[in-house]
């Protein structure tokens, strides 16, 4: 089969590898669809130690073409999409709906190829109507932004939402799921070109960064600054204007980091805010399920544009340059186009 494998910092060659064969709990997936996201960005670059060479590729959707032999849930033929960890399935945590604290929890590998091997506690079914290529990026990029807004941060409606990295693929979507979850949504970004989309796609205002980019948000809020951060970014100089634009008692939450610089603030700002500084690391199996809901009706768009499997590495570049708006998706066999 055809697979993109990185064989070193920066070196993604496409090339044809065997294919996977799924284990009793495991379905192969001939993949529809995988999302290129950050944390390949990271796998790519070096930044994350994995094992060399490797097929990366977490956010996953495609049809069942062979299932293990305990595998009960899914059968040939079903459209399916994965979440970005493996679980066991069978541990207090996953029996109780908190497989976040699976001890056997594992990274998503696989999906930029041809079929991927994936575990049937992973997977949901992707519901009539949906594209594949919408489904593949909702555990990550929808997901994400649900699981950190409405568990982690319990966000109100009518509160303020300072979203970070509002042009990425996490960002684009998780202005979408504060709009859907009663926020105001102040969007903040590099990205001069997403303004427009932001608007459409929920936010009330579009803050550009800079050195003065805490004061414009505090002005959107009539002062108050927002109540919530969602730090797609986890950049210094993106740390240092969004907490200084944090209302008093205000919540602030990490999910992502796109440099290796750690953030630096002093003790007496955080608790002359009262804040609180914590992180959400990923999506619990019913947070994907509703994911998936808010993406069947309508209340979240997937926004994705397609590249064929043998574009990986165009599609690297043009993420890491910002030439894309929302999440590139691979396609194998497919034409480019966005939806």
């Amino acid at each position: 089969m055809r697979a993109a494998v990185l064989t070193g910092p920066g070196a993604v060659e496409v090339t044809d590898i065997g294919r996977p064969r799924p284990a009793d709990d495991e379905v192969l997936v001939e993949v529809a669809a995988c999302g290129v996201c950050g944390h390949d960005q990271a796998d790519r670059a070096g930044l994350l130690k994995i094992p060399l060479p490797a097929v990366l590729g977490h956010e996953i959707a495609g049809t069942v073409v062979a299932a293990g032999s305990a595998v009960t849930r899914f059968a040939l033929g079903d459209l399916v999409a994965a979440k970005q960890f493996r679980t066991c399935g069978r541990c207090g945590p996953c029996t109780g709906g908190d497989e976040l604290r699976c001890a056997r929890r594992s990274f998503t590998y696989g999906g930029f190829a041809e079929y991927a091997v994936l575990r049937e506690s992973s997977l949901l079914p992707i519901p009539p109507g949906v594209h594949p290529a919408e489904a593949a990026i909702v555990a990550c990029a929808v997901g994400t932004g649900l699981q950190a807004l409405r568990r982690i941060a319990r966000v109100r409606a009518g509160e303020t939402v300072l979203v970070t990295g509002a042009g990425g693929g996490l960002g684009l979507h998780a202005v979408q799921v504060a709009h859907a979850l009663g926020a105001r949504v102040v969007a903040l970004t590099g990205n001069a070109r997403a303004a427009g989309r932001l608007l459409d796609l929920g936010a009330e205002h579009v803050v550009a960064m800079g050195d003065s980019a805490w004061q414009e948000v505090c002005d959107a809020t009539g002062g108050h600054g927002a109540d919530v951060v969602l730090d797609n970014a986890g950049h210094p100089a993106v740390f240092r204007q969004a907490f200084r634009a944090l209302a008093h008692a205000g919540r602030y939450v990490l999910t992502g980091q796109v440099a290796g610089e750690p953030l630096r603030v002093h003790p007496a700002f955080v608790f002359a805010k009262e804040a609180v500084i914590t992180g959400s690391g990923s999506t619990s199996m019913s947070t994907f399920a509703d994911a998936m809901d808010m993406l069947a009706d309508g209340r979240v768009r997937a926004v994705v544009t397609a590249y064929p499997l043998d574009d990986a590495a165009r599609a690297f570049t043009d993420l890491d340059e910002r030439r894309v708006t929302g999440r590139p998706v691979l396609v194998p066999g497919r034409n480019r186009g966005e939806r």
